[in-house]
């Protein structure tokens, strides 16, 4: 095996293994941010994004009670993600609800639409339905197009 195909070869061993870590944290985090927004009366989350030009970042988190009326992201704690093999000076640190919502959309796009934010990019929204633990992500991916005609008179 050539030196090239090796590097492909645990380039893609890599890639692999950080899709399992990001299904985990992203287990994780669904699980984790359903308890205190049940506890805070919170019916649904939209969690908007925006990505273009190699930068993309979380635009806003609305939450909604069960009238439909926004209402604050509760100020609540919880625990981040575990970082195994760090050590544990990384386990138990306590995140912002609203920071683990960034941090649950980020995983969702790095696993259903990686590079969502380069070039034209990609906006949207991820939508958790608090009562039945469900989160959709809604994503617009956009591009540009060209059409090119030549014709002779």
């Amino acid at each position: 095996m050539t030196s090239h195909q090796a590097a492909l070869v645990d380039f893609a061993s890599r890639q692999a293994e950080r899709a399992v870590q990001a299904d985990g944290e992203l287990q994780y985090l669904k699980q984790a941010v359903i308890p205190p927004l049940r506890a805070a009366a919170i019916a649904s989350v939209e969690v908007r994004f925006d990505g273009c030009g190699d930068s993309g970042a979380v635009e806003e988190c609305t939450c909604f009670d069960t009238a439909g009326k926004e209402v604050p992201c509760p100020e609540t704690t919880i625990e981040d993600v575990p970082n195994e093999g760090v050590g544990d000076a990384a386990r138990g640190r306590q995140v912002t609800l609203y920071s683990a919502l960034e941090s649950l959309t980020h995983l969702a796009l790095e696993r259903h639409h990686p590079g969502w934010e380069i070039n034209e990019g990609a906006g949207g929204e991820l939508v958790i339905g608090v009562a039945e633990a469900s989160f959709t992500l809604d994503c617009s991916l956009r591009y540009t197009s060209t059409e090119d005609h030549s014709t002779e008179l």
